[in-house]
């Protein structure tokens, strides 16, 4: 059991923590009132850094440095608030400078030049097509064509392809084999088609991806998706677990989905889960899908 004096300690450590936040959050925080309150014990990593999340909202750079310089990195999540400043409502290529020095307080501080720092950064101009962005970061920190292209995320390669930014692509696919069967079935469980087309065309994956990313894009109704892989050879497979999906996805979609797959190799007399898709529809009450199997037998 707690003493008098534990949970009197405890009080006055949550009334700093407290008052250390609300300092931080003000629209001009007083830095003497700031250091004072550290002095005198506030924890900078108050309830996970509640300071430091405030403080990269509001693009406040000054007080980042500061609550860098006071300790905030003990709290694990701290670099990755800061790394994600750059993605924050407001900021601009003008605030870059800032964003650099505080960057380079947490590398001087923790020690630490690993490229984790950047990445956000990285992606968020690959995304853009900023090569030059890019390059001026290597030609800042030392940091490799390689190491900068591998930090782009897959996810960011698709935005890349759909954005055509065809320099910032040739520029990743230059130190980065990524096109393999990961990025295929992504491709076609998020119903990215244009992405699709362009694996394919590279003729580094097959017409192939696996059962659990058609049947995502079977449910989600990505008919484009589908189309390519018909086109490229792909079978259904008279699948009943697609059929499911499809029928599924009726309460949602009205139906479209369900009567796409009956035109494309399914029929009404089709089971899953060892039963009709009448039988399965009444069960379930999906209205849409007696509908689709109504007009059918009109």
């Amino acid at each position: 059991m707690a003493t008098k004096e534990q949970l009197l300690q405890k009080e006055r450590a949550k009334t700093l923590g407290e008052l250390f936040v609300a300092e931080c959050r003000a629209d001009e925080p007083n830095f003497d009132t700031l250091r004072t309150m550290c002095v005198n014990g506030a924890d900078v990593c108050y309830r996970h850094a509640t300071a430091l999340h405030w403080a990269a909202k509001l693009n406040n750079f000054s007080l980042v440095s500061f609550l860098i310089d006071n300790g905030v990195l003990r709290e694990p999540v701290s670099r990755s608030i800061i790394a994600n400043m750059c993605n924050n409502k407001g900021f601009n290529e003008e605030l870059e400078p800032r964003f650099f020095e505080v960057l380079d307080d947490v590398r001087r501080v923790s020690g630490s030049a690993d490229i984790d720092i950047f990445v956000p950064y990285i992606n968020s101009m690959a995304v853009l097509g900023r090569l030059d962005k890019l390059r001026a970061l290597m030609k800042r920190y030392f940091l490799t064509e390689a190491e900068v292209a591998r930090s782009v995320f897959i996810r960011i390669i698709f935005e890349v392809i759909l954005h055509a930014h065809d320099e910032m692509l040739e520029f990743i696919n230059k130190h980065v084999e990524w096109q393999n069967q990961t990025a295929l079935d992504l491709a076609v469980s998020g119903g990215d088609w244009v992405v699709l087309e362009y694996l394919l065309k590279s003729g580094k994956v097959g017409a192939t991806p696996s059962d659990n990313a058609v049947g995502q894009a079977v449910f989600t109704g990505s008919t484009e998706v589908l189309d390519i892989l018909l086109h490229c050879g792909y079978s259904f497979n008279r699948n009943p677990q697609f059929l499911k999906k499809a029928c599924r996805a009726a309460f949602n979609d009205g139906g479209r989905m369900l009567e796409y797959m009956l035109n494309h190799g399914y029929n009404a007399l089709d089971r899953y889960d060892n039963r009709t898709l009448r039988e399965n529809a009444m069960l379930d009450g999906n209205a849409a899908a007696l509908a689709v199997l109504d007009a059918i037998n009109a």
